[in-house]
Order: C-alpha cells, then sequence, then structure tokens
C-alpha cells in the first residue's frame, strides 16, 4: 500500500483598509491552490494592518505567534498570499526556520505540473526564471530545506540549485527566441484564420469555471465530429490553448478556442511568459466570459475583468454565460446581461448559440454571385466559409446565394451580380 505523504502548511494573508477584496476568498482559493501540489492546511493566519511590513511583510509580533505556532502543528511550509519580495522571503526564512513561499511561486509549480504542449512547458520555465532571477539565495535556501513532507521536490529549479545569475540571463534569452519562433508560426496561423474570414470566438474566465466543459458541451450538441478537450473539477486543469471548429446546420461555421483559465493575483511572471497563449484572446472576434454561478461569482467575474483590462482585451465584444443552472437555488444578482445555462443538462443552449451567431454574423448580408466552372474552388470555399441560401448551375456558371461579411464581399466582388 503506497502512503500519499503531504506537507502541512499554515496560509497567511494580510487584510489591509486600504484594499477591497476579501481576505477570506483569498485564503480559500489559496488554500484549494495548495491542494492542488499536495499541500493539506492545517491552519490560516490573517493579520488587519494599514500598511505592508517591508521587512516581514508582516508584523514582528505576528511572526513570532506563527514561529510557535510551526512548533505546535509541525508545519512543514509556510504560504503567504501576496508576493514576498527578496527580501521578506530571506528574513522570514532565517526567522522561521521552514520553507516559506508565496501565492506566485505556488501558481507557478501548479503550472510547471501541468504543463504538456512544448509551448506551454516554455512558458511556464520562463515565468518561472523570471520570477526567480531576484530571488535566487532565497530561493536556494528554501529549495535545500528538507521537510518531512513532498513538496520541497516540487518548486521552479528543482533539478539546479547552482542557480546562476548568468546562467539564468542565458536560459530566459534562449527561451525568449524559442517562444518568438513559436508565436511567428502562430501568426501564420491566425492569418490563415482571418483569411478564411471565420470568426473567433474564445472562452474566457476563472479557472475552473466550466470553459472545458462548455466547449464539449458545444461540440456534442452540434454533433460535431471531434475530440472532447480534457476535463475535470479542478484549478487549471488544463494549460493548453485547444480550438474546434463549430457549425451549426445551415449556418456557417466559427472557431471556438478554450483558453487557460484566470485567477486572482494572476503572478505578472506569468502574464508576461504567456503572450503567445494570450494572443488568441486578443485575436478573438467575440469573447464568451464563463462564470460558475455557484461561487463567489462577483469576486471572480471582477478578476478576469482585470486580467482583460491588463492584457488590452477589454474592448472585444463579451458575452457573459453564467453556469450551472441545474444547481441553481436562488436567482443570480447581477447589473448585466447574461445568458444562464447549464452543461449538464444543455438548457439554453440554443440561446447562447443564437447569440453567438447575432455577435459575429450580425454586419453579413444575403449576396448572388455567379462562379465561372473555372473557378470550382471558390464555391468549395463559399460552402465551407459562408452560409449557402441557394445553388444553381447555369449554362454560364454556379449561382449561388450566400450570406457574406463586408470583407468577403471585398474578396469576391467580380463575381457579385449587379442588381
Amino acid at each position: 500500500m503506497v502512503v500519499n505523504i503531504m506537507d502541512q502548511a499554515i496560509l497567511v494573508g494580510l487584510e489591509i483598509e486600504t484594499n477591497t477584496l476579501s481576505i477570506k476568498s483569498n485564503l480559500d482559493e489559496l488554500e484549494q491552490l495548495a491542494l492542488a501540489v499536495n499541500i493539506k492546511t492545517k491552519d490560516k493566519v490573517v493579520q488587519k494592518v494599514h500598511a505592508i511590513s517591508p521587512k516581514y511583510y508582516i508584523g514582528k509580533g505576528k511572526v513570532e505567534e506563527i514561529k510557535k505556532t510551526i512548533e505546535i502543528l509541525d508545519v512543514d511550509v509556510i504560504i503567504f498570499d501576496d508576493t514576498l519580495s527578496p527580501s521578506q522571503l530571506a528574513n522570514l526564512e532565517e526567522t522561521l526556520d521552514v520553507q516559506v513561499i508565496d501565492r506566485s511561486f505556488l501558481i507557478l509549480s501548479i503550472f510547471a505540473e501541468r504543463a504538456q504542449t512544448k509551448q506551454a512547458m516554455l512558458e511556464v520555465s520562463l515565468a518561472q526564471k523570471i520570477y526567480m532571477l531576484p530571488r535566487l539565495s532565497g530561493i536556494g535556501k528554501s529549495l535545500s530545506r528538507q521537510g518531512g513532507g513532498s513538496y520541497n521536490a516540487k518548486g521552479p529549479g528543482e533539478t539546479k540549485l547552482e542557480l546562476d545569475r548568468r546562467k539564468l540571463l542565458t536560459e530566459i534569452s534562449n527561451i525568449k527566441t524559442q517562444l518568438a519562433t513559436i508565436e511567428k508560426e502562430r501568426d501564420i496561423s491566425n492569418k490563415k484564420r482571418k483569411d478564411s474570414q471565420i470568426p473567433i470566438v474564445a472562452l474566457v474566465g476563472y479557472t475552473n469555471a466550466g470553459k472545458s466543459s462548455l466547449m464539449n458541451g458545444l461540440t456534442t450538441y452540434l454533433d460535431q465530429e471531434q475530440d472532447l478537450v480534457f476535463e475535470k473539477d479542478m484549478l487549471f486543469a488544463t494549460l493548453d490553448t485547444k480550438s474546434r471548429r463549430i457549425q451549426q446546420t445551415n449556418k456557417p461555421p466559427f472557431i471556438l478556442i478554450d483558453t487557460v483559465g484566470f485567477i486572482s493575483k494572476l503572478p505578472h511572471e506569468l502574464v508576461r511568459s504567456f503572450q503567445t497563449t494570450l494572443l488568441d484572446v486578443l485575436n478573438a472576434d467575440l469573447l464568451l466570459h464563463i462564470v460558475d454561478s455557484t461561487g463567489n461569482y462577483t469576486e471572480e467575474m471582477n478578476v478576469t475583468k482585470n486580467v482583460l483590462r491588463q492584457i488590452e482585451a477589454n474592448s472585444i465584444e463579451r458575452i457573459l454565460v453564467m453556469t450551472k443552472k441545474d444547481l441553481a437555488f436562488k436567482p443570480l444578482e447581477l447589473d448585466e446581461d447574461y445568458i444562464y445555462i447549464s452543461n449538464k443538462t444543455k438548457e439554453n443552449y440554443d440561446e447562447l448559440i443564437q447569440a453567438i451567431y447575432g455577435h459575429i454574423y450580425h454586419d453579413r448580408r444575403i449576396t448572388d454571385l455567379l462562379i465561372p466552372f473555372t473557378d470550382g474552388q471558390i464555391y468549395a470555399r463559399l460552402k465551407e466559409t459562408t452560409t449557402i441560401i441557394q445553388n444553381q448551375y447555369l449554362d454560364t456558371g454556379i449561382y449561388v446565394s450566400a450570406v457574406l461579411s463586408p470583407e468577403q464581399i471585398n474578396i469576391y466582388q467580380k463575381y457579385i451580380i449587379k442588381k
């Protein structure tokens, strides 16, 4: 029988008078993040302050209090809800004599475990190294500590304790070069999508809000013969962008993209490193903002909106989609329009699909074309990228009545029948 040994942790957060965020929900979320890397929370410590302590982040008295609690509860690691400065990390490690990490380190560790594709692994590695750069000595001590659990083997740089600054800078440069190559390849792919005039719809939202479930739900609901994406009730179940070609019967297609989930206090290193992935959001014609109606939906909505502002995607059209209607026990209290769905029962899927088409094809109009038989590939492209209302084979070519976008009208101008 294999016994799964879990590290024991104390979570620490500050309730700052100038900050309106809920410290309770933040620490509850931090507990789930810790659990994702096999760390069990033994206690949560909250201190109310006017300002952050430059030396310890928390007050010296609270540090001494935590030190006594460590001995009583026999914990292995202290996790802070905010990003610690290099000096705070070093001072806390020296005083508490246990492994000390912060929220950013924890999230980076989860991402390191979940990354599957080359791009995701490169982006996570870059974020880790950017995070480590100013904290070399502190992280070196942290990783070298011998604890009773398993977490000490999981942090960024786990196989490289010789954290040399010059070597780290070289590795950062090399990773950026590799990601630039991947970005060029994605640019070519995105250009092909734009040229095909197929609109892009991106799923955005808090991690574990139901984005992958919705993608799978729409795929099966519309009888699309495609592989389903991985979904599981866990934070950051997938980091890799997935795309599916979705098409309702007798309607034009669109590309549905499932993006990496957002979270409160997302490390800046991750936002910068995941620029290639986040470009999928910036290139979208429409965003489906997915929110779990059974959670702290107001706060989670605000987190996603803040990240969208951070990456300058807040001007893209957005539909708010609330999930888990099948578990609803009371009306939602929201100040904006939304579509309330159930990925389990598919309730209101038709309403959502209608709303998607209403947004991405609102500027299209019915256009008549006459395509010579010698340009048969044009007719094939129209069938793939537009809605064909009527077609007829004439002596002079193929008559087509199709729903075209303004861009497509320009592209196929020479085939359009003037009336």
